[in-house]
């Protein structure tokens, strides 16, 4: 007869057989396609490789087919990754729904709220995203462009007014990020550019750091995933998002009431007001909560996505100067040094503007999106199964020769000059 010992050992012997075969298995699962088996390692897979940008060079690109196709494992889990423009618009076009990553999706959450357009999937999702994609339409972002141009002076003040030899740009970046996104975004001036203590635009530097860390920069240690316990960093996370939180809501429901009572006669040209009459005329039952979350989502992602841009085409500027000669030739020629900048002087400055896209090329400020069949795909002559995860790696998708050509490392404004270009052909 079995003693008890026995049974245990034998029912853990058969709980760690299972995870083996479930989590521990790197075997190849799609025909033709390569499977870099050198990269994985048991029950990880190849995620070692996500953590460095030289690891996701050898499965990315290394590692893929000659239509810049590779197929491997993330705990167990079947993945395929594409660079070539063609396939990405396949994988874009054939799926909206990402399958929720909980270690991920808990900071996100709990900072901008569960409405939240990176948090909704499927129907829901695609409702959300085309009323906010509204709000980008041509007219409102030329009726944001006189803050925008504001908030561009004050910055270069701020900077004239240094007075030293050298200056951290990026902390000044971030700033301006803040305000930019503050005045655009729900018609709130947090003024981070004359003041680094404003208590909203501290809170928000602390809150998207914080988040960052947790999900990112530490998401491997468990430590960061403790939110409930009574850490200084986590009494902080509260304390400055109960406080960010409060004053955005506030701006919301003010404005509804007064849009509702139609009394104060008040124009707004901002990304909350765009949303509130989108939603208005698509009938759609978005509340205020969910304005809210939309919008405090926009503040966090674009905050950080606009000072990582600007930082790197300064930075692409200052090491080619002359290509930053040829943008201040057009700059003086169009707008001079007195003329207000509007949007229709933007619109007459083609190099600029081809300074900034290859600059996001180069160093885009999110590098990868990650998507789930929902059906099955047939790619590059492979059917590829429903469930399979399908990364896009746009660090690497923007410096493919398959799409850029043999100089695709290199920083080339005119490219996008051309109407030929990878651009216009749809990347």
């Amino acid at each position: 007869m079995l003693d008890v010992t026995s049974l245990v050992a034998a029912i853990l012997v058969v709980a760690l057989a299972g995870v083996c075969h479930r989590f521990g298995r790197n075997a190849p699962f799609l025909d033709g396609v390569p499977f870099p088996a050198a990269l994985h390692v048991p029950f990880v897979g190849a995620a070692m490789q996500l953590s460095t940008l030289a690891g996701m060079r050898r499965l990315f690109l290394d590692a893929a087919n000659d239509n810049g196709v590779v197929s491997y494992r993330i705990m167990a889990q079947p993945s395929v990754a594409v660079t070539r423009a063609d396939h990405v618009r396949q994988v874009v076009n054939a799926s909206s729904y990402r399958a929720p990553v909980p270690v991920i999706d808990m900071h996100i959450a709990r900072l901008v709220g569960k409405r939240s357009l990176v948090l909704l999937m499927r129907d829901e999702w695609k409702l959300h995203r085309r009323l906010v994609s509204r709000a980008f339409q041509w007219q409102n972002l030329a009726a944001m462009a006189p803050a925008m141009a504001s908030i561009a002076e004050t910055f270069t003040n701020v900077w004239r007014d240094a007075a030293t030899p050298s200056i951290d740009v990026f902390p000044l970046l971030k700033r301006l990020a803040l305000d930019t996104i503050g005045r655009t975004g729900f018609g709130y001036d947090m003024g981070a550019l004359r003041d680094a203590a404003n208590p909203m635009a501290t809170a928000l530097a602390f809150l998207l750091s914080e988040t960052n860390r947790r999900c990112f920069d530490e998401a491997h240690k468990p430590l960061s995933h403790l939110h409930w316990a009574p850490t200084p960093a986590n009494r902080r996370f509260v304390k400055e998002a109960t406080l960010a939180r409060s004053i955005l809501n506030e701006i919301v429901e003010a404005r509804l009431r007064a849009l509702h009572a139609d009394t104060s006669g008040a124009t707004y040209h901002d990304l909350l007001q765009a949303m509130i009459d989108a939603a208005s005329a698509d009938n759609s039952p978005m509340d205020a909560e969910t304005f809210a979350d939309n919008v405090f989502t926009f503040v966090l992602a674009g905050s950080d996505t606009i000072s990582t841009s600007m930082a790197y085409a300064l930075y692409l500027l200052a090491t080619h100067p002359d290509v930053q000669a040829t943008a201040v030739a057009e700059i003086d020629a169009v707008v001079g040094k007195t003329t207000p900048i509007t949007y229709e002087a933007m619109q007459r400055l083609p190099y600029v503007s081809a300074v900034l896209t290859e600059a996001m090329r180069l160093f885009p400020a999110s590098p990868i999106v990650v998507r789930n069949l929902e059906a099955p795909l047939m790619l590059d002559g492979h059917f590829i199964p429903a469930g399979t995860i399908m990364t896009i790696p746009i660090w690497f998708v923007n410096r493919s020769t398959l799409n850029w050509g043999d100089d695709a490392d290199e920083f080339k404004p005119e490219r996008h000059l051309d109407d030929a270009s990878a651009v216009t052909s749809g990347i």
